[in-house]
């Protein structure tokens, strides 16, 4: 079960900042928050604000199937009840992949900078070294969002593929995406 004791930071901006398990009851604020970041700053996101049509129902049943995985994680930062940061984590659904898993991850841009994606990470990677089922997690990332990249080598992630023209933007732009990955405790 995806299940987080929950940590309370200071962030760079000395705000206090929970980060905990999302519950089926949190639906409607998670909704609320992915339906801003989708409209706000969508540049570095694979989903369009048109292809989000989520409702409130159908997110409270992705969280609790989630929480109900062994091996899978929602994590929410909240300041004061106000979702600032989200992280979700799933591992491979195959036998010969469910060693791994993968995550997404955003903040809200005003609260960037401040500490809190660098402590959903941290609290990830802890859930996932207590997991011991669980030993690489992965992750992709536009190749130009480089203020993530630099936090996930800094967390200690390396680039493992390069795949080009990936992304096709709206204005017809490409964008690639890299391929990253954390080894827990490898021997």
């Amino acid at each position: 079960m995806g299940w987080f004791e929950p940590i309370k930071i200071v962030d760079k901006y000395n705000q206090i900042i929970e980060i905990r398990t999302a519950v089926g009851a949190d639906a409607e604020v998670i909704l609320a928050y992915n339906r801003a970041i989708l409209s706000s700053e969508s540049s570095y996101l694979l989903t369009v604000p048109e292809e989000y049509d989520m409702t409130v129902e159908m997110e409270r049943e992705w969280i609790e199937e989630t929480l109900n995985k062994e091996h899978s994680l929602i994590l929410i930062a909240e300041e004061h009840g106000k979702v600032v940061g989200f992280l979700d984590f799933h591992s491979g659904n195959k036998l010969r992949i469910s060693h791994t898993g993968y995550f997404g991850m955003s903040v809200r841009s005003d609260y960037q900078g401040g500490g809190i994606g660098k402590a959903l990470l941290q609290a990830l990677i802890d859930w996932a070294e207590k997991h011991r089922q669980i030993e690489k997690i992965t992750l992709e990332v536009f190749a130009n969002n480089s203020k993530a990249i630099e936090l996930y080598r800094k967390m200690g992630f390396v680039q493992e593929s390069l795949m080009r023209k990936q992304i096709k933007l709206q204005d017809g732009k490409y964008v690639d995406v890299i391929g990253m990955g954390l080894l827990l405790n490898p021997s």
